[in-house]
């Protein structure tokens, strides 16, 4: 009892003196098993390809989810090893006649060798991406955790650490902020003051002799930079902020200390001399901004950004059982050779999606073979820009899952390369246009990579690089868009009207080489690469002249010359032929036989996915086609992560069902690690273009769209299959046209948000017998398509008829759609 007004006011004055008792959040178990569309673990990763990544396009970050002592590895996507190279041999045109006489009169052994002189670049590597460094995370705690989780959202794009100690719960959550350039992580514990943590930035081990400097910047932040070595070396500067609610943030050395906080959050950026003439200030810039602003407001401007992509498409293969839902995703993976998962399946889809918003934005560098991820200063291949199969598939996810903005990184390299690749077609082999070959950089490197004759000697990269150009204004219907690039398609026509000999009555390349396979040479037992007129150049220049007249004539460029010389030297080029051996594709310009039945490489299938040169409308080359691809898996193909995932997108143009589930089961038991869903690259940590690879697969397997029929027509019976080139056609989407049974066994599925070329977006349901129940189709510029359900050759007839709403039924309707109009698909 207060006994005076005195002593009430000392005790007033004492209550107000006091600190207030800080109460913290409390942290609920993130209990990952319930929750859709994540990555979890009950244990942090032991290696970095277990690590979940994260990125905002440009700064990508692999998250072991160590709980104590974290390495965060981080990467910008221009750290690479050094300036630009000019590396074109000055041999090379002096030589190439000599060359290509070889190659035509058989001396394929003397053309090899005069090719590993005077063809390959001097030096005969390109720039190969670079390490950045670690973002060291330190916790001041007991070592001794329980009730660990590590997860990755796919829903918003964070992840996270939950665990306890002494009874004590942590959380840490990143993300990577594409709006606000940084990744930020924010720890927070549920008794106050206790968040005691020190950060650190350093190159990694036995890299520190990289760094020019490694400093602190004011009492809260550090900052490293560097450089990589070499000629004109790209200098790096990365650096990391703490702001803490509660205790004491301070700095000791080249460390930044945080002591007795209830929350804290660290703000992560780095730039390079690549974009930023002083990328130490653009990297402090960025922090201070961050720190500025708040954590949940970088937050919800980050899982906005994130989920205007994300959300446009879902997947549903089915539901899991209970017992698959309660496992970790390591063990659902492992748990595949028992019975297939519908939700594991329908995850590995949508991570595809995931990484190539995390590794590909508008300003941005495009993906290399690690997406912008990667732990070490020298990566296997270098993790450059394959472009003989690599880079493409990195992005054949981008248009048929809705993601075309994501295109514009590979436009940006596209341009840079058409200087570069200008100047090597000129000094190597005479010839206007533009040339590349099978490996470029971030200066856009045209010449000739390595020294290796199966891979080296191949003259149509930028060829197959552009084609992505038209195929995004097939889907979109952006004429602006191709107006822009169209001289750039012209400038890879123009390189091959000028490079293309003579060899019995063909127009073809020479030298070139079927990517990376061999054959043995008739009547000798040696093997060789070397060739004039793959069936892989053949088609990709069937494409590209075909791309540039459909240009012309959609918008009305009257370059009648130009028209002529593409439409005369095409009708020149040498046809698909059927190898009387195999029954098979033919893959070089003669019957050779392969040395390896299974190579990994679907080179001479091109024209089959991702081209469109081989359609159900020739029964003849598709049949060979088909049997390829089972020539190929039947022998051991298939057997990298890549090409697996390439033969997913075969079997399904193949109308071959079993074949896509098989080898999508393949794909995830046998090429993908099970703790990150990544796929594997051995001897390389990971290779990411399986993932994009196998995503755009089972897209394939829902609806395709690379067939066309003549226009005019209104009625099936007068349908005429057309192709690239050919004037007045519609295109023809098939629904479904290779569903796999295991899809639908377990209670049906569905798909939203699919793109068809000709700007259809489409929605579907299935059943449990792998039948449509309805479809929903929505013309996002107006326009005519045929539609279809599943393999029937245009102008065929099945027993299965569909029905669109207003334009009446049939095995084939024509559809004649208004632009934002919504059209129904049912069984008819």
């Amino acid at each position: 009892m207060v006994s005076s007004p005195r002593a009430a006011a000392a005790v007033l004055a004492l209550a107000a003196w006091a600190p207030a008792v800080a109460v913290a959040a409390a942290i609920s178990p993130p209990d990952s098993a319930k929750v859709q569309n994540r990555l979890w673990e009950s244990a942090a990763g032991s290696y970095y390809n277990d690590s979940f990544l994260i990125g905002n396009g440009r700064i990508g970050a692999a998250l072991p989810g160590t709980p104590v002592s974290e390495k965060i590895h981080v990467n910008e996507d221009s750290f690479w090893s050094g300036g630009q190279l000019h590396r074109v041999n000055p041999d090379a045109l002096n030589y190439m006649p000599q060359m290509q006489s070889l190659v035509v009169n058989g001396q394929i052994k003397n053309a090899a060798t005069l090719a590993s002189f005077a063809y390959a670049g001097t030096p005969v590597s390109a720039r190969h991406y670079d390490f950045l460094g670690d973002l060291e995370l330190t916790m001041n705690h007991s070592s001794s955790v329980t009730n660990y989780e590590r997860w990755l959202d796919l829903a918003d794009s964070t992840a996270g650490v939950y665990y306890q100690v002494s009874g004590v719960s942590y959380q840490r959550e990143y993300i990577a902020s594409n709006p606000a350039g940084v990744i930020a992580i924010h720890i927070t514990s549920d008794h106050a003051g206790t968040v005691n943590f020190n950060v650190h930035l350093r190159r990694g081990s036995s890299l520190n002799r990289w760094e020019d400097y490694s400093e602190k910047l004011g009492n809260d932040a550090i900052v490293m930079g560097g450089g990589s070595g070499g000629k004109e070396a790209v200098a790096f500067v990365a650096g990391a902020k703490v702001v803490a609610s509660g205790g004491k943030v301070f700095t000791i050395g080249d460390y930044v200390k945080c002591e007795g906080a209830d929350e804290a959050w660290v703000y992560f950026s780095a730039w390079t001399s690549f974009r930023k003439d002083n990328p130490r200030d653009a990297v402090i810039k960025d922090i201070e901004a961050a720190a500025a602003s708040t954590y949940n407001s970088i937050r919800s401007a980050h899982v906005g950004d994130y989920q205007e992509l994300a959300s446009r498409v879902s997947l549903n293969l089915g539901e899991s059982s209970d017992e698959q839902k309660a496992m970790t995703t390591s063990g659902r993976m492992l748990a595949l050779s028992k019975a297939f998962d519908p939700e594991l399946a329908s995850l590995y889809f949508q991570f595809g999606r995931y990484l190539l918003i995390s590794s590909s934005r508008h300003g941005t560098l495009p993906p290399n073979l690690q997406g912008i991820w990667s732990a070490d200063i020298d990566p296997q291949w270098g993790s450059k820009y394959t472009i003989n199969i690599n880079t493409e598939m990195n992005y054949w996810p981008s248009l048929v899952t809705n993601l075309a903005e994501l295109n514009t990184p590979l436009w940006d390299l596209i341009d840079i390369m058409r200087t570069t690749g200008s100047n090597t077609a000129n000094s190597m082999y005479g010839a206007k246009g533009v040339v590349a070959h099978h490996n470029t950089d971030l200066w856009g490197d045209t010449a000739p990579q390595d020294n290796y004759v199966s891979s080296t000697f191949w003259p149509s990269g930028f060829a197959w690089l552009v084609t992505h150009l038209f195929e995004y204004y097939l889907f979109t219907g952006n004429q602006d868009m191709l107006a822009e690039k169209y001289d750039t398609l012209v400038d890879a026509a123009t390189f091959y009207l000028d490079f293309l000999t003579d060899y019995k009555g063909w127009k073809v390349t020479n030298p070139s080489i079927s990517p990376e396979n061999t054959y043995h040479i008739p009547g000798s037992k040696s093997t060789a690469a070397l060739t004039c007129g793959p069936t892989i150049d053949n088609s990709l220049v069937w494409a590209l002249f075909g791309m540039v007249l459909d240009t012309q004539a959609v918008l009305g460029i009257q370059d009648h010359a130009l028209a002529k010389r593409i439409s005369v030297m095409r009708s020149q080029l040498p046809p698909l032929r059927v190898s009387p051996t195999t029954g098979g594709i033919m893959e070089w310009i003669e019957d050779y036989t392969e040395t390896d039945p299974g190579h990994r490489h679907f080179s001479l299938l091109w024209g089959f996915y991702p081209g469109s040169q081989i359609t159900p409308s020739n029964a003849t080359t598709f049949a060979a086609a088909q049997k390829t691809l089972y020539r190929r898996l039947s022998n051991g193909g298939g057997d990298t992560g890549w090409s697996r995932a390439w033969s997913v997108s075969l079997a399904a143009r193949s109308f071959n069902a079993s074949s896509v589930g098989d080898s999508l089961t393949t794909l995830l038991e046998a090429y993908t690690y099970p703790n990150s869903l990544l796929n594997t690259g051995p001897p390389a940590s990971f290779q990411i273009d399986g993932n994009f690879g196998g995503t755009a697969g089972v897209a394939e397997a829902l609806v395709q769209s690379h067939e066309y029929v003549v226009a005019g027509h209104s009625t099936t019976k007068r349908m005429i299959a057309a192709h690239l080139g050919d004037k007045n056609k519609i295109p023809l989407i098939r629904l479904l046209p290779a569903l796999p049974p295991l899809w639908a066994s377990n209670g049906g599925g569905s798909v939203t948000g699919l793109l068809a070329r000709g700007g259809f977006e489409i929605d579907m349901v299935w059943g449990e017998e792998a039948h449509l129940t309805n479809a929903t189709i929505t013309s996002k510029i107006g326009g005519q398509a045929w539609i279809t359900l599943g393999g029937t050759p245009i102008g065929g007839t099945n027993r299965t008829e569909i029905s669109v709403d207003g334009h009446g039924h049939g095995t084939f309707v024509l559809l004649k759609a208004t632009k934002g109009k919504k059209y129904t698909v049912t069984l008819a």
